[in-house]
C-alpha cells in the first residue's frame, strides 16, 4: 500500500489507472467499508489498481476555523492501519485547507481525479465535494466529461438506523460500546503512547498505563471499561478508566485514560499501544478514601474478568 500526501499546490504525478473510494472516513465504519470494498471490486472487475482518497485535517477544523475537541473516532494513523488491512494499492491523503475548501466542484475533479489518472470513483450516497459541498456524487458524470466512471453506494443501516460517524460518536458518549462495535465492525479503540502519570495505581496495587490521547480524539463516556490491550503485537486483557480521578481531587483539562493490564508488569513508558474498549462497567465515582476506592476496583476487576472470560 503506497501512501501519497498531496496538497492543492503540488505538481501531480499521474498514478497507474486506479479505482478510488473518496471520503473522510472517520471511524472507517461498516458504511465506509462498503464504499471502500466497492472501489476494490470495481478495480478487480476493470483491471485497475485500488485506492482510497481521504483528507487531513478534518474539514470542520478549517470550515469552523478552530480545533476539534473529543471528536475524531480514528486518528489519521489509525485510519491508515485500517486501510492497510483492506488490500488497497494506494492511499491518497489530500491536505484540507482554506484554498481547497474554496475550490469549485469542477476544479476539484480536474485536479484530484482527472489529474491523478483516476478511472473510477466510488462515493457514499451523501458524499459531496467542492466549495460548500456543491458537487454531488450523483452528478459526477457531468464533471467527469467521460474521463472516468463512478459508482454510488447506498445507505448502510443496522436495525433500520443509518450507520454514520455521528451515530457512533453519540453511542460512545452514552457508553454503548457493544452497539458501537456492531456499527464499526470491530471494537472502538485508541492507539496512543504511554506517558508518565501520578503512579497512584501502583501504590494501591493496580498499576496503570496512562495514555497520551490527542485532544481531538473521541473518548468514551467517563467510567470504567473492560478492554483488550495490544502491546508489540501481543494481546492482553485489562480494565480501563476514563475520567478525572475525583477521589484525589486532581485538576485535569480533559479526561485521563488509564489502563490496568492484567498479568503484566513491563516498563512500557513511551511505547505505542492499542486499547480496545469492549464493555462499559460503571460510572466514574468519587470515593471517601483510598480504601473505598480499592474495594471498588477489586469488584470491577472481578466483573471485567467474568465478562472477558465469556467473550
Amino acid at each position: 500500500m503506497k501512501v501519497i500526501e498531496l496538497n492543492l499546490k503540488d505538481q501531480l504525478t499521474a498514478l497507474d489507472d486506479v479505482s478510488i473510494a473518496v471520503g473522510y472516513f472517520d471511524g472507517v465504519h461498516k458504511g465506509h467499508q462498503a464504499v471502500i470494498q466497492e472501489a476494490v471490486n470495481q478495480a478487480n472487475h476493470r483491471g485497475l489498481k485500488s485506492g482510497v482518497m481521504t483528507f487531513n485535517p478534518h474539514p470542520l477544523t478549517v470550515i469552523k476555523n478552530q480545533p476539534l475537541t473529543d471528536y475524531l473516532i480514528t486518528s489519521l494513523e489509525e485510519k491508515l492501519a485500517l486501510f492497510k488491512q483492506m488490500n488497497l494499492d494506494y492511499v491518497i491523503i489530500v491536505t484540507f485547507d482554506y484554498d481547497l475548501a474554496q475550490l469549485s466542484p469542477q476544479n476539484f475533479v480536474n485536479q484530484f481525479f482527472i489529474g491523478l489518472n483516476v478511472k473510477h470513483v466510488v462515493g457514499g450516497f451523501d458524499f459531496s465535494f467542492g466549495h460548500k459541498g456543491a458537487g454531488k456524487i450523483q452528478n459526477m458524470d457531468s464533471y467527469a466529461n467521460g474521463a472516468f466512471t463512478h459508482s454510488v453506494v447506498g445507505q448502510v443501516s443496522l436495525k433500520d438506523e443509518k450507520i454514520s460517524s455521528t451515530l457512533i460518536r453519540e453511542q460512545l458518549s452514552l457508553g454503548h460500546l457493544q452497539y458501537t462495535e456492531k456499527l464499526l465492525g470491530r471494537p472502538f479503540s485508541i492507539h496512543a503512547k504511554v506517558k508518565e502519570g501520578y503512579k497512584r495505581g501502583r501504590e494501591i496495587g493496580f498499576p496503570t498505563a496512562n495514555l497520551e490521547v490527542s485532544t481531538d480524539h473521541k473518548v468514551p463516556k467517563l467510567g470504567v471499561y473492560a478492554v483488550y490491550v495490544k502491546i508489540n503485537g501481543k494481546n492482553y486483557e485489562g480494565m480501563a478508566s476514563v475520567g478525572y480521578n475525583p477521589t484525589f481531587d486532581d485538576q485535569h483539562e480533559k479526561p485521563i485514560v488509564e489502563v490496568n493490564i492484567f498479568d503484566f508488569d513491563d516498563d512500557i513508558y513511551g511505547e505505542l499501544i492499542e486499547v480496545a474498549f469492549l464493555k462499559y462497567i460503571r460510572n466514574e465515582e468519587k470515593f471517601d478514601g483510598v480504601d473505598q476506592l480499592i474495594d471498588r476496583i477489586k469488584k470491577d476487576e472481578v466483573e471485567v474478568k467474568n465478562f472477558l472470560s465469556l467473550r
